[in-house]
């Protein structure tokens, strides 16, 4: 498994500089950077203090989808709930999913811009949210200092972690689940503005691995029954 660390559009060099310091802290040296080409200002190698290889080798996406595509699983950072209800898990918990899903390939871990942090149309991109809880009803945390404590709760697994196989007949399972279970849904007529829809989604993801590849088979069954008596 290999994690991903996100930067939409963020806006302050010194900012992307403290993010890959933190990173390579932690041992991790995945940058994607979205909508923005700040990490190759001065500024940012100034801060990155000993990191400057994360930045010169961070891979630049003109939109979001772009920047998520090959991904196995997304987990979007926000200080807030916004919208309808969804769960919201702490780093730990975070660990915790990822730990349950061997064949996780590539994980990407989203933050915002400092300035607004993620809107709901880019955490809709997202399979997992998640949050820090925080002692103070203040929850602003410097970029840096965010990616710095993900590092660090989510640096275990990289004693764990497996050689990536992106030719695995699991890659990118989560992602095709979600879609298998929505069209299913249509199919039976929930539409997405439904709680039961709703409800399904979010929990996809959450599943370990065993659920997981159980429920790849009930998709297929059901497809296949759907399929006749349409």
């Amino acid at each position: 498994m290999k994690l991903y660390f996100v930067l939409m559009a963020p806006a302050r060099p010194q900012n992307v500089g403290a993010a890959a310091r933190a990173m390579k802290t932690m041992g991790f040296d995945a940058m994607r950077v979205v909508a923005s080409q700040v990490h190759q200002e001065d500024e940012a190698s100034w801060v990155a203090h000993g990191a400057q290889e994360i930045l010169a080798n961070a891979e630049a996406f003109d939109t979001l989808p772009e920047a998520l595509a090959d991904m196995d699983l997304v987990i979007a950072t926000t200080a807030r709930q916004r919208g309808r209800y969804q769960y919201y898990l702490t780093p730990g918990e975070i660990r915790s999913q990822i730990r349950a899903k061997p064949s996780l390939n590539k994980v990407a871990i989203l933050f915002g811009c400092e300035e607004s942090g993620l809107s709901n149309e880019q955490l809709a991109h997202a399979d997992l949210l998640s949050y820090l809880p925080l002692k103070v009803s203040y929850p602003s945390l410097n970029l840096g200092q965010a990616i710095m404590l993900y590092a660090y709760e989510l640096s275990p697994l990289l004693d764990e972690a497996a050689p990536v196989d992106e030719n695995s007949d699991n890659s990118g399972q989560v992602r095709v689940l979600k879609q298998k279970t929505a069209e299913i849904l249509v199919e039976v007529g929930v539409s997405q503005d439904e709680k039961l829809h709703q409800w399904v989604m979010d929990r996809v993801p959450m599943l370990p691995q065993r659920d997981l590849n159980m429920l790849h088979l009930l998709c297929k069954d059901l497809m296949r029954r759907l399929g006749k008596l349409l």
